[in-house]
């Protein structure tokens, strides 16, 4: 598959970056969020009115301070947006399957792991999240 320029990129529109987007996912009690998960990966996401987001999704990527010091987080949160900016084609699908668009938050849960490792358990967690969301 040949990426266009476009798609090359992760640029800052398409990342989760406001509180009002964000609070609602980790809510337990909100009907409309949900979650995936694969191996040491989390998604959780949610469909919101295109007004909101100006675009198709806004993702958004975390790693607790338990997981390990600065160099290792931002490694393994490097990987997860490099898995993202690879399957932007998928989540846009998602989106306009629902005629919403998708917010969701990717999560590291695992300890010590490979680059590979974290790329598959996204990857999979991102097929989850498209067989989920593509359900009659």
């Amino acid at each position: 598959m040949q990426l266009t320029a476009d798609h090359a990129r992760f640029p800052s529109a398409r990342r989760l970056k406001r509180r009002r987007l964000i609070d609602p996912l980790f809510d337990r009690h909100h009907p409309e969020g949900s979650t995936v998960a694969s191996g040491s990966v989390r998604i959780l996401y949610r469909f919101v009115d295109r007004d909101l987001v100006g675009g198709p999704f806004q993702i958004g990527v975390a790693v607790g301070r338990s997981r390990g010091n600065a160099p290792r987080r931002n490694r393994i949160k490097r990987v997860f947006r490099d898995v993202i900016r690879h399957d932007q084609e998928r989540l846009e699908r998602i989106a306009q399957a629902h005629g919403k668009a998708l917010t969701a938050m990717v999560l590291f849960q695992g300890r010590d792991q490979d680059d590979q490792t974290i790329r598959r358990d996204c990857t999979a967690a991102l097929a989850k999240l498209e067989d989920r969301a593509l359900r009659p």
